[in-house]
């Protein structure tokens, strides 16, 4: 058994794409999955499953989720080394408890392309910090997300692909959820 964790796009924000947690993990249960968790409202599944790939898990995942609440969403989905190694691979010096609101991980269902990098490079030396790495994106506010211009880009667009963001504090916890036996 390998123990994901599944992040979901734009659930339960504003009123819009409204899932109860106990029907989501139903949800996973009737899909075979085992030792189903979640983790506040925004869709951070930890889960356990004989599947190796991640790409056929989302696949799986977003169609139950279209089928049973009649809505798509955009899966994300990591094996906990996957998440382990987004931890350590933080390239910022972590904030004080205080101040995990400041740091997100960004989750990317693919990798960019150089060209989208590219677009992203002016954002990277503002006083909010920018770092991409493979399928991450780290993002270091100076005050806060909610304060930041970069609040403003729409980041997906820039990179071409979907993605959905998670602070340092959250990541953490999902990643001590999945080491629990």
């Amino acid at each position: 058994m390998n123990t994901y964790i599944a992040l979901l796009r734009g659930i339960n924000v504003g009123g819009n794409k409204i899932i109860k947690m106990q029907a989501l993990k139903a949800m996973f249960e009737s899909l075979g999955y085992s030792r189903v968790r979640t983790y506040i409202q925004s869709g951070n599944v930890v889960f356990e499953s004989n599947r190796a790939q991640a790409a056929e898990l989302e696949a799986v995942i977003s169609a139950a989720i279209r089928e049973t609440f009649g809505f798509d969403v955009s899966v994300m989905s990591r094996s906990l080394e996957e998440l382990e190694a987004v931890i350590a691979g933080n390239p910022f010096e972590p904030p004080a408890e205080e101040g995990y609101k400041r740091l997100y991980i960004s989750f990317l269902a693919e990798a960019p392309s150089k060209e989208a990098l590219e677009k992203l490079r002016p954002y990277e030396e503002g006083a909010d910090k920018l770092h991409v790495a493979g399928k991450e994106m780290y993002t270091l506010y100076e005050v806060s997300a909610s304060q930041s211009p970069l609040f403003k880009v729409q980041l997906d667009k820039l990179l071409g692909t979907s993605i959905t963001a998670r602070n340092w504090n959250t990541v953490n916890k999902l990643a001590a959820m999945g080491r629990e036996q």
